[in-house]
């Protein structure tokens, strides 16, 4: 980090691991002077926000294009909403189209991070997602986004803020899908998940050969430790053995210098 607790120090905070984040704030904050209460207390991102802030700062041009095509969309419905004649249904596909290009790339960066992209986590990702943009500064949330629902979109029905306004906020629930859309994607996760199972399998193979391998040298370790106790036992009868003789000698060197010492008094 460079800046103590400027932007640059912040910005780099959010692109940290996530289980660094809370270490690296405080240092931080240690450095950061009148600030430093401020930075302490910068709540730690939940990992669907983390993650949405990876891909801001990972892959802008993906997160560009994204935020690109909900600000056509939202503009195309606040001029639906005003009277005019706007193809809805192509720039909903293209922001479906950017959206499902985030969404991936958001899985793949919890799969390197170790965190699994459970249905509960990728449902929160593909809401904040869709709520983009708003709802937090860019790279730094700390808790999923929600689209701002019907109500909003009432609020704007009646007209009470600006055209320029409308395209900032309206929301939108996703078109229908096509049957050709719904067939292609269904071909997608059935490639994705043989795609998935293959490296399962490979990698259940890899695991079996290791797990063998650490079984025949456990088998062997306990077989040596077998030898060695054996080993020990019967050092241990020869060392008693060889105590009782070392005292028996013993005894009968004493009694043979006690009877010298008797014999030259005489």
């Amino acid at each position: 980090m460079t800046s103590r607790g400027g932007d640059t120090d912040l910005d780099e905070l959010f692109q940290l691991p996530l289980s660094e984040f809370t270490a690296a704030r405080n240092a931080l904050a240690k450095t950061a002077g009148k600030d430093a209460g401020a930075i302490r207390a910068l709540e730690k991102p939940s990992v669907p926000a983390w993650a949405v802030n990876q891909l801001y700062w990972g892959d802008r041009r993906a997160y560009d294009k994204l935020i690109q095509a909900a600000e056509r969309l939202r503009a195309g419905h606040a001029q639906a909403l005003s009277g005019k004649k706007v193809d809805l249904s192509t720039i909903e596909l293209q922001h479906k189209a950017a959206l499902k290009v985030s969404a991936d790339l958001v899985r793949g960066i919890l799969a390197r991070a170790g965190d699994p992209a459970t249905p509960a986590t990728m449902k929160a990702v593909i809401d904040t997602l869709q709520a983009l943009p708003g709802g937090g500064q860019a790279g730094r949330l700390t808790k999923p986004l929600a689209p701002l629902g019907f109500g909003a979109l009432g609020a704007l029905m009646k007209g009470r803020t600006t055209p320029r306004k409308l395209a900032e906020v309206v929301t939108f629930a996703p078109p229908k899908p096509r049957p050709s859309e719904v067939a292609e994607e269904a071909r997608r996760a059935k490639a994705a998940a043989e795609k998935r199972l293959k490296e399962l399998d490979a990698q259940s193979a890899r695991l079996r050969k290791t797990l063998a391998a650490a079984r025949t040298a456990f088998e062997k370790a306990e077989r040596v430790r077998a030898g060695l106790e054996e080993d020990l036992q019967a050092a241990s009868t020869e060392l008693i053995a060889r105590r009782g003789e070392l005292e028996r000698v013993e005894r009968e060197a004493r009694a043979i210098d006690q009877e010298r010492a008797r014999l030259k008094t005489t």
